[in-house]
């Protein structure tokens, strides 16, 4: 049929399968940001290594300013460390500091190069790791796509960056990654976990790193004085998310009371998304279990 006998929705059908990208694949849209700003070797890491280091994409005083907001922010709320074992604050989006730092030319293009156009915030928060010593603070080896079924999809749903106030070397606990396991489109087993070699991805002050939700990383172990004061900062891919936003039925107590039981389900009631700084650890552990049956 030609372009004159379509209808509008047909139309528009037709235009998204030809504009649909393969997975690592940038659109001509986003190439000439990728050129300009000189990400082609961090695009290329992005895809066979599963992880990169990018450089020079913060100024050093908005940085600063970061770390002061992030210490603030945990000592005001009087926040402890929670299973990890490392102090977090979260939901630091909407600080008008952390939303310039988020908005800034390379993180926006690294995210939409691996979640893609019309990825939105996910997790947007600080974290505050401290010397070890000697048993283990952080989490352990894992994958940002827990979330999703396994095997994980082709395309990357999940992009995270890891953006150090300070910097970080192995010593100062820099994340670790495991070179290629995105490949692998799942979780790492025990036995894998045990055995894996991780490899800690070091950057300098004013640079960021970046992880597929697919590639399996864990926390780095501080081995020297002093903090780790990083922002934590994950877009996930627009499809992720349900169309319509039915969860102010869970504020309305009345209505959950007169409705089936199974309405509390749809409604995500048992799932931890949309909790604020400190999630349930139940609805966390509950919402992992799920994601896989």
């Amino acid at each position: 049929m030609s372009e004159q006998g379509m209808s509008e929705s047909e139309k528009l059908i037709a235009d998204v399968a030809a504009g649909a990208l393969a997975p690592g694949e940038v659109s001509d849209s986003l190439r000439p940001r990728i050129e300009e700003l000189d990400l082609w070797r961090n695009v290329e890491e992005l895809r066979e290594q599963g992880a990169t280091v990018v450089t020079d994409a913060v100024p050093l005083d908005l940085l600063d300013e970061l770390r002061a907001v992030i210490h603030r922010t945990i000592e005001s709320e009087g926040l402890k460390a929670g299973r990890s074992g490392v102090p977090t604050c979260g939901m630091l989006l909407g600080n008008s500091v952390v939303d310039r730092v988020v908005t800034l030319p390379k993180l926006l293009a690294m995210w939409e190069f691996s979640a893609g156009q019309g990825m939105r915030a996910g997790t947007i928060s600080g974290t505050v790791l401290k010397r070890s010593e000697g048993e283990f603070i952080g989490v352990p080896l894992h994958a940002d796509h827990a979330w999703l079924p396994q095997p994980f999809p082709e395309h990357n749903c999940v992009a995270t960056i890891c953006l150090p106030c300070e910097g970080m070397t192995e010593e100062e606990g820099a994340t670790r990654t495991v070179p290629g396991s995105h490949r692998h489109r799942r979780l790492p087993s025990p036995a894998e976990a045990s055995e894996a070699k991780s490899i800690p991805l070091e950057v300098a002050k004013g640079g960021f790193v970046m992880w597929t939700g697919s590639t399996w990383h864990e926390t780095g172990v501080r081995t020297v004085p002093g903090v780790r004061t990083v922002l934590h900062a994950s877009c996930h891919r627009l499809y992720t998310q349900p169309v319509h936003d039915y969860t102010h039925l869970l504020r309305d107590e009345a209505y959950l009371a007169a409705a089936p039981e199974a309405i509390r389900g749809l409604l995500g009631a048992d799932l931890f998304f949309g909790t604020e700084s400190t999630p349930d650890p139940e609805k966390v552990a509950k919402t992992l279990l799920m994601a896989q049956q």
